[in-house]
């Protein structure tokens, strides 16, 4: 399973001025389950991992909180959603932010954890 483009509104930076006002990042986070779901074969819901509970949980668990780097904001959203899963579950997580950088147009990714 893959969540692609997720946009989240955070506190994000390294001096305090710049995290007072909210910025948009952009997650994409790969789910590698160990075996199919269930879901794969009987068509229910019920069967297989809600991807809007998920969401939920990664935006429960950032808000209120303000990160100064990017790496301790991919860091704690990958421990978030690796509270919500079973252990055996794999998960890979990049999150990209577009700071004001003259020139920097794709913004600047991290990505953290084992995708396989």
């Amino acid at each position: 399973m893959q969540l692609n483009g997720l946009e989240l509104s955070v506190n994000l930076g390294w001096p305090q001025g710049e995290r007072k006002k909210t910025q948009i990042v952009s997650l994409t986070v790969i789910i590698c389950f160990p075996t199919p779901p269930l879901g794969c074969t009987s068509d229910q819901l019920t069967d297989t991992y809600c991807y809007d509970s998920l969401i939920q949980s990664i935006k429960n668990g950032l808000a209120d909180r303000d990160f100064r780097l990017l790496e301790h904001l991919g860091y704690e959203i990958h421990r978030i959603i690796t509270e919500n899963l079973p252990p055996d579950f794999k998960i890979h997580i990049s999150v990209t932010k577009k700071p004001a950088i003259l020139n920097l147009t794709g913004g600047v990714t991290f990505s953290y954890g084992c995708a396989g």
